[in-house]
């Protein structure tokens, strides 16, 4: 029995330690029991294209929020990824895994290529760069109708699961689940830890003999798998692709996550996923305040919440303090 409670003990002291692996835990647990106690279709379904934009959300943080390095070009991974993986899906009827494999492969290449052209960048300079360069693909796309499918895309390549909602679901849970863990480890470890110290100083982070331009590149480089791995999802569920997944409006939508729950986390991202989602699918009633609305939303929280959604406890604690 001593025994029983000693080994008990010791994953108890890891996650009182490192609490975010216990909340990651707890998630899929939680989620798991969903499909049986959530009988709405519509529900379900945001809920799973939550947890998708929660590997999107967290892969951006890793390289904004952690590195410092701001890119508004992130759609070119999620809708590279999930292009590829529909072209190859619908042309040569290739099985879904290597697809989706071939799709993340070819979003961390882009990764390490952006990364390359953008590491001499620094500032507005690296943001306008990676700005344009899924402008530049988006406009590829609308002169290929018939390669590419032009601005209607491309549709009736294969489903995950079938289409099975319910399997889709728990498909997509044990995908976040996992890359939530990973992105974790490389946050929480010396990698993360390094991002950091260039964020802060690149310069001094040099003179120490940081090899600054080796992990910034790396950066670029997980940050794209991950994308690519929300893209080819997300474009598998949908049994359809278009250029909209390469648009500024993709590219935005992970910054706005970021900062909205609160960056150089992963709960933060993983707030902001699940707020602007549920917002999102509200707001499709009201398509020309959308914008005006998101736009009010983060300068309210960044106005009086800095640090995003993550830190109301603390900035309502604070309050309470000084009040009294």
């Amino acid at each position: 029995m001593t025994e029983t409670i000693r080994l008990l003990q010791v994953p108890l002291n890891y996650f009182r330690k490192e609490p975010i692996y216990l909340i990651i835990v707890l998630f899929f647990i939680l989620e798991l029991i969903f499909p049986f106690i959530i009988s709405n279709y519509w529900i379900l379904r945001i809920i799973l294209f939550a947890n998708l934009f929660v590997i999107y959300a967290t892969s951006f943080d890793l390289l904004a929020g952690y590195g410092g390095i701001i890119s508004f070009g992130h759609s070119l991974f999620f809708g590279g990824a999930g292009y590829l993986a529909g072209l190859l899906s619908l042309n040569f009827g290739l099985p879904l895994i290597v697809c989706i494999i071939t799709g993340c492969l070819f979003a961390l290449i882009v990764g390490l290529f952006l990364g390359y052209i953008c590491l001499r960048l620094k500032g507005p300079y690296l943001a306008v760069v990676t700005l344009i360069c899924p402008l530049v693909v988006l406009t590829l796309l609308y002169i290929s109708p018939t390669i590419l499918g032009g601005e209607n895309g491309i549709a009736g390549f294969a489903q995950l699961a079938g289409g099975s909602l319910v399997k889709q679901f728990y498909i997509v849970l044990i995908v976040t689940t996992i890359s939530l863990l990973i992105i974790s480890v490389l946050a929480k470890g010396n990698f993360g830890l390094i991002l950091k110290a260039i964020r802060e100083d690149e310069i001094g982070a040099e003179a120490a003999g940081i090899n600054t331009t080796k992990y910034k590149l790396m950066a670029f480089i997980v940050s794209g798998f991950f994308s690519g791995i929300s893209g080819t999802l997300y474009a598998h569920i949908m049994g359809s692709i278009g250029p909209t997944m390469m648009s500024l409006q993709y590219g935005m939508i992970p910054v706005f996550m970021v900062y909205l729950g609160g960056a150089s986390s992963i709960i933060g991202p993983f707030i902001g996923a699940y707020v602007v989602t549920f917002l999102d699918l509200y707001l499709l009633a009201f398509p020309y305040l959308r914008i005006i609305i998101y736009a009010a939303t983060i300068i309210f929280v960044l106005r009086f919440f800095p640090n995003g959604l993550i830190a109301v406890p603390n900035e309502i604690g604070r309050l309470k303090r000084w009040l009294s």
